[in-house]
């Protein structure tokens, strides 16, 4: 159960302390779908932030389980309005960011994985050794094999010590040669470092080369390991994200970048990633305002057919009347900024059909209770 007392949210603008949200009490049962609407501003995304523990409430609290939500937990998963898909990583690999960044769900236990399961699994992990043999033959092992992990920042990082090393060591072994055309005969000694340039091109060549030597050998002793854990990784991967990418109509797109699909297709995505880990509540901020009229329906389908197999609960922000109709169980109107919860209404026509007399006077009621909201506001 998810159980909001006295939620109140003030921002700094400056000198002044704007109020968001202002005594917000809410009570959502476990496996209920809760449709969140109000006015454009009113502080919705806000407090999706304040339940998955990203953001800290002004006053009152947040229960989620008897236990009061002070940080992100990886029982919550929200699917941000804009997705939050990385443009470098593949679909496979945004789909199962949950699971590389720490989230480890139970694996279902099965007595041996379908052909085509244990296909994908062979498959990515001959590439994981190719991947890191080759890596390791060329002496780009520590910089590759960030990149393999896709750490880009990490690897980068690498790289330009590695640059810097080529660049420092090449003016030291042309100051070499310069000194051996003036003598031939000068001693070691007086060749390495004899003279103010060569002196100075040591200070930094020689702490890069042992850095870079060192991280070397400990990538290489440590290959074993890095090579088991990216294979539980890929098990896990296998057995969590698979099943769903392929349910979501996803299959044949692992490889692609997020560019490379459609509006619909990164919406999947996203919902995959937020449900590879099986969470106990799912957030979604506006996740289907950016796409035509047909596929949001569809998705809408694909959402409300999705928490009836998991129950879930569900808490979703949404402008779209009808959106809030098929999705939520109750749907909670808020008020102008600071938000107070205006009215709840109590939807039976959950997942049921558009076209129905049912569901149209249900819209009509929700539009009713939002347009008097704001005629009370002005």
């Amino acid at each position: 159960m998810i159980r909001l007392d006295g939620l109140r949210l003030d921002y700094r603008d400056g000198d002044q302390t704007v109020r968001v949200i202002e005594r917000l009490d809410l009570e959502i049962a476990d496996g209920e779908s809760v449709a969140v609407l109000g006015p454009s501003g009113c502080g919705k995304t806000s407090l999706l932030y304040m339940i998955c523990g990203l953001t800290r409430p002004s006053a009152g609290r947040v229960v989620l389980d008897g236990e009061v939500v002070s940080g992100p937990r990886r029982d919550v998963a929200i699917i941000f309005q804009d997705l939050g898909l990385l443009p470098w990583k593949t679909v496979w690999k945004n789909a199962s960011l949950a699971l590389e960044l720490g989230g480890r769900p139970t694996t279902p236990q099965t007595d041996a994985p379908p052909e085509e399961i244990a296909s994908e699994l062979r498959k990515r992990q001959k590439s994981v050794w190719v991947g890191y043999l080759w890596l390791l033959l060329t002496g780009l092992w520590a910089a590759g094999q960030r990149f393999y992990l896709e750490r880009p920042f990490s690897a980068a990082v690498y790289l330009i010590a590695l640059a810097l090393w080529a660049i420092t060591l090449g003016f030291y072994i042309s100051e070499i040669q310069k000194a051996l055309e003036l003598r031939p005969d000068m001693p070691w000694g007086e060749l390495l470092w004899g003279e103010w340039r060569r002196w100075g091109l040591l200070i930094p060549l020689v702490p890069l080369t042992v850095g870079l030597l060192v991280r070397w050998v400990y990538d290489l002793l440590t290959l074993p390991r890095q090579i088991a854990q990216a294979n539980e990784l890929i098990a896990q991967q296998i057995l969590q994200v698979k099943p769903l990418l392929d349910q979501l109509g996803l299959q044949g797109l692992y490889d692609r970048y997020p560019m490379q699909l459609s509006g619909g297709e990164r919406q999947r995505v996203a919902l995959t990633r937020a449900l590879s880990i099986h969470p106990k509540v799912l957030l979604m901020d506006e996740p289907l305002a950016a796409l035509d009229a047909f596929t949001r329906e569809r998705l809408q389908e694909l959402l409300f057919q999705l928490w009836q197999e998991r129950r879930f609960t569900q808490i979703i922000v949404t402008h779209d009347i009808q959106e809030a109709v098929f999705l939520g169980e109750r749907i909670v109107i808020l008020s102008e900024k600071p938000a107070t919860i205006r009215r709840i209404i109590v939807n039976d026509c959950v997942g049921g059909s558009r076209t129905s007399p049912e569901f149209y006077e249900k819209v009509r009621q929700v539009r009713q209770a939002l347009e008097s909201g704001a005629q009370e506001q002005r």
